[in-house]
């Protein structure tokens, strides 16, 4: 899960241009870069003038993307032609879907809830099994992280121009102090719960320095980011948008709340139901640090925070 220690290390003795840089580190920083980009909303909408309506310009980040993929693997040789059909359908086919007659502003069609599923249920149901960047036969590095926020923020601020996700790494101090807030009330809440209903057992791992920042990296990037903006500004947005009056944020936060506990049903082998109601609660104050500060970034924070204290002091779980 933690890579950026390992990722230091290793970038002290590697030689540019080397077989091992061309397919591990450059397409890592590949990856990362419209991750990084994609936040400045400068950024975005240079790129969104740049592209209008004109089809094939559409297209270019999406092959962007499949050709990191393709060209390491086929330098690497771990090319799977499987993955990649279904990488180039996934890619083209929300580009193309969104590109005809997409919503507009707030406005909230059947489109958006269409683009959603197909985003979120092949990473759900595991159809993109091997998509990692192989820096060398030590060291892999999970794509799908990245490139899905890359692609999310790319349909749904650049293509669909969507207001209100809040995908920015512009933080202010109160944004800070609200995570805080939402995490210290989560863990007077879930730590009881947990413990009394035998989900989660004290446990405590002694981890360095260096192996905190490694896991808060990969819990942030890899997973608390992406499920952010999945669950928090692209759901709970548009569902806040839909529904009409003072019954938006409320009812908006629940159901997202609700789809996001069950999403983890089968994190587990066999499935828990006792994670799904931790993970529905979680999910509440991740909402209400998402609305109360307008970022999904912020919230990740939060989630990020909730998933290191659960692998750093109760790793031990029932599941």
């Amino acid at each position: 899960m933690g890579v950026s220690a390992i990722l230091l290390n290793r970038l002290v003795h590697i030689q540019f241009f080397s077989r091992e840089f061309i397919c591990g580190f450059l397409p890592f920083a590949l990856m990362l870069a419209p991750c990084v980009s994609l936040s400045a909303r400068a950024f975005q909408e240079v790129l969104r003038d740049w592209i209008g309506k004109t089809l094939w310009k559409k297209s270019l980040f999406p092959i962007y993307l499949l050709l990191l993929y393709v060209l390491p693997a086929l330098v690497y040789k771990n090319f799977n032609a499987a993955l990649t059909v279904k990488l180039f359908i996934w890619y083209f086919g929300m580009a193309i879907f969104f590109s005809v007659h997409a919503p507009a502003g707030k406005e909230v069609s059947w489109r958006d809830g269409a683009v959603t599923l197909l985003l979120w249920l092949p990473i759900e149901f595991s159809q993109f099994s091997g998509f990692d960047i192989v820096v060398n036969d030590f060291i892999t590095i999970p794509a799908l992280p990245f490139a899905a926020v890359a692609f999310g923020i790319y349909l749904f601020v650049v293509l669909r121009n969507l207001p209100d996700i809040g995908y920015t790494f512009m933080w202010k101090l109160k944004d800070l102090a609200t995570a805080l807030t939402a995490l210290l009330i989560l863990a007077v809440i879930l730590v009881p719960l947990g413990t009394s209903i035998g989900f989660i057992h004290p446990s405590a791992v002694h981890v360095s320095v260096a192996e905190l920042a490694k896991l808060l990296f990969g819990i942030y990037f890899m997973v608390a980011l992406p499920e952010e903006l999945l669950f928090r500004g692209i759901i709970q947005n548009l569902l806040q948008k839909w529904v009409p009056g003072r019954a938006s944020f409320p009812v908006s936060l629940i159901i997202a709340s609700v789809i996001f506990g069950v999403s983890h049903y089968n994190n587990f082998n066999p499935p828990d139901w006792r994670y799904v109601y931790l993970a529905t609660i979680a999910g509440i104050f991740y909402g209400f640090t998402y609305w109360k500060t307008g970022k999904t970034t912020v919230s990740a924070l939060v989630h990020c925070g909730v998933n290191t204290v659960w692998a750093t002091v109760f790793p031990g779980t029932a599941g």
